[in-house]
């Protein structure tokens, strides 16, 4: 039985929700505008409104680590061995830093699988990940 994909925009305000139920901070406005408008700057309307890429959530999830988390970027270990790293060069550091931190996980041993959709699984399991470093 094939998992159900998740949109981009789904997946960003599953990922804002949880965050502010999880967060104690008044500063959650100034935070999601910033977020937001840096989403808004490196995806289309269209992108939004489809299935989500793992590698468009990985770029999300890096956009968060290093916006709201402000969590600097770390050593990409193993990860620089994924045959599909740079298959997006604008996704590899935000692939290889998801993949560090455990946030989503290569789909083998050597493929990230960047082009497949985004479960709702996984976009849950993620955010819970993420959520557990702050």
């Amino acid at each position: 039985m094939a998992e159900t994909p998740i949109t981009l925009e789904q997946f960003i305000s599953n990922l804002w929700n949880s965050y502010e139920k999880s967060c104690s901070s008044s500063d959650t406005a100034e935070e999601m505008q910033l977020f937001y408008a840096t989403i808004r700057s490196a995806f289309s309307t269209q992108q939004l409104k489809a299935p989500a890429l793992r590698r468009d959530a990985a770029r999300i999830l890096h956009i968060f680590l290093l916006q709201i988390a402000k969590l600097p970027d770390e050593d990409w270990g193993e990860y620089t061995r994924l045959k599909d790293l740079y298959d997006c060069r604008i996704c590899a550091n935000a692939i290889a830093q998801v993949c560090v931190r455990s946030l989503l996980h290569p789909v083998s041993r050597t493929e990230f699988g960047s082009l497949r959709p985004l479960s709702e699984k996984e976009a849950s399991d993620a955010i819970e990940c993420l959520l557990s470093l702050l």
